[in-house]
């Protein structure tokens, strides 16, 4: 991994099928295939994670992306949220591991009173979207709650 990567994580409101992981896939290889920052082309990866995580990785070595740019690329997921009705921009979603193990996104309301009722407790896995590097997505992304960004909703 390299230092100079930055990156982006976009969630989903529900698992994608793999028809719409495909068609995703293909409608935002399209737009990494030009995306470029005042004219010079982004070294860009894709990665869509447990059928709900969209990962876009840029590689900032050559080319740091530039305010524009990241507009085109929030413009192409508003689009693809268009589509499909994914809320990918909605950060009032919080993704976390029931007790079952099942992957769910639900509402910072609900998710707060979910905790309250100890529904999901300090050992529950909390995702994090706003990891920007390759490293703090290794280490911050998935997190028991207890350690993670949401540890001070757990009640005393």
């Amino acid at each position: 991994m390299d230092l100079n990567n930055k990156l982006w994580v976009f969630q989903s409101n529900r698992l994608l099928s793999s028809v719409e992981e495909n068609q995703i896939s293909e409608i935002l290889s399209n737009f990494l295939d030009s995306w470029a920052a005042h004219g010079a082309d982004l070294k860009s990866n894709l990665k869509i994670l447990d059928h709900k995580f969209i990962i876009i990785e840029v590689d900032e070595n050559q080319t740091k992306a530039s305010g524009c740019s990241i507009d085109s690329l929030n413009q192409c997921i508003r689009q693809i949220d268009a589509e499909y009705n994914l809320e990918l921009l909605n950060r009032l979603l919080v993704s976390f591991e029931s007790k079952d193990g099942k992957l769910e996104t639900i509402p910072m309301k609900q998710f707060k009173e979910k905790i309250k009722t100890s529904e999901i407790d300090g050992n529950s896995y909390v995702y994090n979207l706003s990891v920007s590097s390759p490293e703090e997505f290794q280490s911050q992304f998935k997190l028991p709650l207890k350690e993670s960004w949401a540890k001070s909703y757990l009640t005393s």
